[in-house]
């Protein structure tokens, strides 16, 4: 488990508030979670971006339960062309709820994703963007970060996608030319962006997704 003292997750918070951005931290995946639903109106609609982060929370079930209007694309049953329905339909929602692949000291956050969907509601259309963050994302910088999109999250992503990838067998990133490929969008939030109203960062105490 990845070990990261108090301070550190103050130096972050720090960063992130002078980046413009909202940030709370909480010692349990629990507590955070119950922030996130109090921030959330019980009619409002919510766009959630594909995260393992946020289903270990319990908090798209408490949603769907309570009658949020809920835009999952990771629903299953749907086709490709549905799912690309309801990736639009998290543009427009009233939160978009998602977490990140890597963030830094200085509060930058850093994703990776094949489709865009999830990186673009987190820099334009909704008006509220929640990203809820483990200890285990945060790194040292951006070169760090970088190279935990590529060594950690895209090909733990691919495995469980089960794609047609040599990193989906191994977790080893080869930098691969395939059509399977996920790794196509790459974004570097480095300060709130002007489109969205309200971004909060929650910092958890301990290790969530990938």
């Amino acid at each position: 488990m990845k070990s990261i003292s108090s301070n550190m997750f103050q130096k972050v918070i720090e960063s992130l508030k002078r980046n413009e951005m909202e940030a709370f931290y909480f010692s349990t995946a629990a507590e955070a979670g119950e922030e996130v639903l109090k921030r959330i109106p019980q009619k409002a609609s919510v766009g959630i971006g594909g995260s393992i982060t946020i289903r270990e929370m319990g908090v798209l079930e408490a949603l769907r339960k309570r009658g949020n209007e809920v835009y999952d694309h990771w629903k299953e049953g749907l086709s490709k062309e549905e799912r690309q329905a309801v990736g639009k339909k998290q543009q427009r929602a009233d939160f978009f709820l998602t977490s990140t692949n890597a963030l830094t000291m200085d509060g930058k956050l850093i994703n990776v994703d094949a489709t865009g969907n999830r990186v673009t509601s987190m820099i334009f259309g909704p008006e509220k963007v929640i990203v809820v963050a483990g200890a285990n994302k945060i790194v040292k910088n951006l070169s760090e970060g970088l190279g935990r999109l590529k060594k950690v999250a895209a090909p733990k992503n691919c495995q469980r996608r089960k794609d047609p990838t040599p990193c989906a067998e191994d977790l080893i990133c080869r930098d691969c030319d395939l059509p399977g490929r996920l790794c196509r969008v790459t974004t570097i939030i480095e300060r709130k962006p002007w489109g969205i109203q309200e971004f909060t960062v929650i910092l958890v105490g301990e290790e969530m997704g990938y």
